[in-house]
């Protein structure tokens, strides 16, 4: 069966197996470990202690149950946003994964709650996996040789070429901003 919060995917076995998990905490504790990693999504970390706390008193394995549901919920907030599934779609599939209706409840409401803050945060981290810190760019004279410095992960690196090589490099990253805007306009004609 295919998952609209899956990205019109099967969901995941582990998600499965999760899901009957979830649903052996009250509903009001799961709304609130759902609180909890939506806020760890948007402000990381997630703030463990809070969740052991709602945690403690259900009858499940505190040091790995609480961990898989962790990561089962913020399957269930990333991906939902992700593919920008809607939030009564959301509501219908988690039952339908067996998860009781006040639990589905109590889901999608926190991610309503909490869905413009997490599409903000993906946003600002996708594509980022080392973002550029700090740069200069110096000419030498002498050389006639660019000099180009960079702090990537608190490292400083330094790229020599020439201007000619310059030059190419500035307009092929010319070129990808342009086809960048291109696809931001519309997505769906690559």
């Amino acid at each position: 069966m295919r998952f609209r919060f899956c990205g019109d995917a099967d969901c995941p076995d582990w998600v499965l197996a999760e899901i009957n998990m979830l649903s052996k905490l009250s509903s009001v504790k799961l709304k609130s470990l759902t609180q909890v990693v939506a806020q760890g999504i948007i402000s990381p970390p997630i703030d463990i202690e809070k969740a052991e706390q709602i945690f403690t008193d259900s009858k499940l394995d505190e040091a790995i149950d609480l961990k898989a549901c962790i990561a089962c919920l913020g399957f269930i907030l990333t991906s939902t946003i992700k593919f920008n599934c809607d939030h009564n779609a959301l509501h219908s599939e988690l039952q339908q994964l067996g998860l009781p209706r006040e639990h589905s409840t109590s889901i999608k409401r926190v991610t309503s709650e909490n869905c413009l803050d997490i599409a903000t945060k993906l946003k600002g981290s996708s594509l980022k996996i080392n973002p550029l810190q700090n740069f200069m760019l110096h000419i030498n004279e002498k050389s006639n040789l660019v000099h180009f410095n960079m702090s990537i992960n608190d490292k400083s690196t330094t790229v020599v070429m020439t201007p000619y090589t310059s030059d190419i490099l500035l307009e092929n990253l010319k070129g990808i901003r342009e086809s960048m805007k291109e696809m931001i306009d519309d997505p769906y004609n690559i």
